[in-house]
Parts: C-alpha cells; sequence; structure tokens
C-alpha cells in the first residue's frame, strides 16, 4: 500500500486523508501550516459582487460578514468554496474558476467596471485577484478573514506521523506549506524517509518552492484542484 504524506492544515488534511483511504492509499496526516480566524468586521459599503478565495474564508468568517453580504452574487475560486459559501446561505453563481486569476478573468466579464467587489480572503495570499480587478478597473474591497501560519513538528511528532518506513509519495497544496517541508526535509528523519517519494504539487509555483533537488520527482496538476490532483496520485 502506497504511503501518502499530507501537508494541508486541517480540517482539509483529514478530509484528504478519507479521500485516500477510500481509494487504497495508506494517509499520514502531517500539517504543516494552520488557519485562524482574525475576527474581521464588515462595515456598510456598496456591494455589487462578492468574490471568495478558499473555503477558508468561508470557515472562519463570522456570521455578520454572511448577514452583510446575503443575497449578493458570489463567485468563488473552486467547487469546494462554492460548497462552503452555499452552506453558509451565501448566493453562489459562479464557482468554475479554479484560480485567483481565473476568478478576475470571470467577474470583469460579467460585470462591467467599475463593479465594488467585496473580496473575502486571507492575509496570505499573492494578491493576484486584487491586482487584476484592479487593472480592468474595479474595486476590490478586501476583508481579511483568516491568517496562515507555519507549524514546525517536533520530531516525536512526525516519527509518530511517518514511522521508520519510507514515504511513497507527498501532497502539497501551497509555497507555505512546501516551504515548511524543504526545512523539515533538511532534518535526517524527514530527508531519509522522503528521498524516495514524489511530489504531487497544486500549481507549477507551489512545484518551484521544493528546489532543483527534488525536481526530478515532481509531478503537477493539470488543474489547480483537489480532484485533479488526486486523478494524477492515482495515474
Amino acid at each position: 500500500m502506497r504511503r501518502v504524506l499530507v501537508t494541508r492544515p486541517e480540517p482539509g488534511a483529514s478530509e484528504t486523508a478519507g479521500r485516500l483511504a477510500e481509494m487504497g492509499f495508506e494517509p499520514l496526516v502531517l500539517p504543516l501550516t494552520e488557519t485562524v480566524p482574525l475576527h474581521p468586521a464588515i462595515h456598510a459599503e456598496p456591494v455589487d459582487v462578492v468574490a471568495v478565495t478558499s473555503p477558508n474564508a468561508i470557515r472562519h468568517a463570522p456570521q455578520s460578514v454572511f448577514d452583510a453580504l446575503k443575497g449578493k452574487p458570489v463567485f468563488a475560486v473552486g467547487h469546494r468554496t462554492g460548497d462552503a459559501a452555499r452552506a453558509a446561505g451565501l448566493n453562489v453563481v459562479d464557482d468554475e474558476a479554479g484560480d485567483a486569476e481565473r476568478l478576475a478573468v470571470r467577474i470583469d466579464g460579467a460585470f462591467a467596471a467599475p463593479a465594488h467587489i467585496t473580496v473575502l480572503c486571507g492575509r496570505v495570499r499573492r494578491h493576484v485577484l486584487e491586482t487584476g480587478l484592479r487593472a480592468a478597473g474595479h474595486r476590490p474591497r478586501l476583508v481579511e478573514i483568516y491568517d496562515t501560519l507555519p507549524l514546525d513538528p517536533s520530531e516525536s511528532a512526525i516519527r509518530s506521523v511517518i514511522g521508520e518506513r519510507p514515504v511513497d509519495d507527498v501532497l502539497l497544496y501551497s509555497a507555505n506549506g512546501a516551504s515548511q517541508l524543504v526545512r523539515l526535509m533538511e532534518r535526517s528523519v524527514v530527508g531519509t524517509n522522503l528521498a524516495a517519494a514524489t511530489f504531487y504539487c497544486l500549481s507549477e509555483r507551489i512545484a518551484g518552492v521544493l528546489g532543483q533537488d527534488v525536481a526530478k520527482t515532481v509531478r503537477i496538476a493539470d488543474f489547480p484542484s483537489e480532484d485533479r490532483l488526486l486523478f494524477l496520485l492515482k495515474t
């Protein structure tokens, strides 16, 4: 049975582990980042459309945010984000983008500039969405819902998850998680157990963080979604 290391934050890590177990893999859950709420206040301002960049922007949002945006058209970055937003009572009209670049394009195609766009996002981000929206003449208002913090598991915690046997595959969902993994691989226990692993990355940007030493063992999803990442793992 192939042993697959899951590095994404909880609760997504456990959700992924469940999917892996159903697929016949042995999941090893070792989150390398965590998300924490920022408790933002949302003020009464014009809103034409809402953009949501991650399920975490829904998971950590206070009810006051949902109340303020009730009935507004919502563009979610992907299906999982869209499902989370619908469950929170938001009016999701589009969740097909897949990434921030495409999300900006889809919103711009649906709304004439200048549209007032409330963006529910994390503090740690690439600023791609708001940059694209501003370049198209729109007026994004950023509401930072959560922060992403690095985790540095102890040697004993790592051993309790990985054990002494080699890891066959590693799933990487973010550049932050990849950066943490690179640091951990400098430790003998992690580097040794991952020496022959294949690294499955959600994007080329994430793969680039790993560096040239592991480039030959990297595979990149053809679309930035977990479904495509797990499909790649199976092939």
